[in-house]
């Protein structure tokens, strides 16, 4: 677990399962709100330590997207926290039969329900964060990125990651889309917000525009 202060949100990084999928906790300190996005396999547990260390309250817990990866224990989490899950109807279907993908996980995963269905331009609250959802399909149909306009931050799932971009090689993924969604809703957005992706590690908007290989081939394509 790796833990990164903005100005006033604090984002904890959990990686873990199979492929090193990242979640994390976001939240202001001790004993306010706090919002899960994403739950790697294994991971449930770890970050219900943490919310305990701290006195956190789960309120809301997002999906970036459906596959497995990123729900893998996210039934689990929402148990154990009594938090609410958020996802994007694109992916529902992903959600609730988990173990029916094109690459099956490696153990059962649990279906997940959706309490909130989120739509582009909608947002999550709580008493210190505030995550406008961005639709960016490509990655699958229902693929969101997460924006802290005040701070900065985004949360990209597997549209954006530093150097590269999303596979579109999976059921309703895009090329096209995927396209799009980078150029015309991520790249429109201040160069200096900071990306934290669903894999590997952090960077800004800026320095994806200039040096991920994949955003200067869909700008050359227009």
């Amino acid at each position: 677990m790796t833990l990164t202060v903005r100005t006033k949100i604090i984002v904890e990084k959990f990686e873990d399962g199979p492929i090193w999928t990242i979640g994390y906790l976001v939240h202001t300190g001790p004993g306010g709100e706090a919002i899960v996005i994403d739950v790697p396999m294994w991971s449930s547990e770890k970050i219900y330590k943490r919310t305990l260390e701290i006195g956190l309250l789960v309120k809301y817990i997002i999906a970036t997207h459906g596959h497995w990866d990123h729900i893998g224990d996210m039934e689990k989490l929402k148990a154990l926290t009594g938090a609410q899950v958020c996802a994007h109807q694109g992916d529902e279907w992903m959600m609730r039969d988990p173990n029916g993908m094109v690459i099956v996980p490696p153990e059962s995963i649990e279906p997940v329900e959706i309490d909130i269905r989120l739509n582009c331009g909608g947002t999550v609250e709580t008493s210190g964060t505030k995550l406008k959802v961005i639709e960016t399909p490509g990655h699958s149909a229902g693929s969101i990125c997460l924006f802290e306009e005040d701070e900065r931050i985004l949360f990209t799932g597997d549209t954006l990651f530093s150097g590269s971009i999303g596979r579109v090689d999976l059921p309703t993924g895009s090329m096209d889309a995927i396209s799009k969604s980078v150029q015309e809703k991520l790249m429109t957005l201040p160069g200096d917000v900071k990306i934290y992706p669903g894999h590997g590690g952090d960077s800004t908007l800026e320095k994806e525009k200039l040096e991920n290989p994949f955003v200067q081939m869909m700008f050359a394509a227009r």
